[in-house]
């Protein structure tokens, strides 16, 4: 069977995430995200829960599943949003909005009124005042 190099290269890629150094971890978590990588969920979930101690790379695979967009990151990031570190449940929570606000607006709700982190709350509280995205309109001319 021959792949394609794309298939090649992503599957390197979702290798990459378990090597041991966390730099590399971390790129492979940020290419994935930025190629949008659907078939990179599982072993984004996997890493995620694999290095709970490496909060840059956990920042970059949450920040990774936001840019995918898959549902089935959603449950992961709601934990991580309210038990994670702060710079990941930061991080976590936009991940979550640009998933599916709707199912986004409680999850940020309860950590705006409950989370010990004011940065948290301040970006929970940010992203609940933003519009749904292209469903923003220009000033008009005066």
């Amino acid at each position: 069977m021959d792949d394609r190099p794309d298939d090649r290269y992503e599957r390197a890629l979702m290798e990459g995430l378990r090597h041991p150094r966390p730099d590399i971890a971390q790129t492979c978590a940020w290419i994935l995200g930025q190629r949008r990588v659907r078939a990179a969920v599982p072993a984004l979930l996997a890493a995620l829960e694999a290095r709970s101690c490496d909060i840059d790379v956990q920042a970059a695979i949450v920040t990774a599943l936001g840019q995918i967009g898959d549902p089935r990151a959603f449950p992961a990031l709601a934990r991580v949003a309210r038990q994670g570190t702060v710079p990941v449940r930061r991080v976590a929570l936009a991940a979550l909005w640009a998933i599916d606000q709707e199912r986004a607006r409680p999850v940020l709700e309860d950590v705006l009124a409950t989370d010990s982190s004011a940065g948290v709350r301040s970006e929970a509280a940010r992203l609940l005042r933003e519009e749904t995205p292209g469903a923003r309109t220009c000033p008009s001319p005066s």
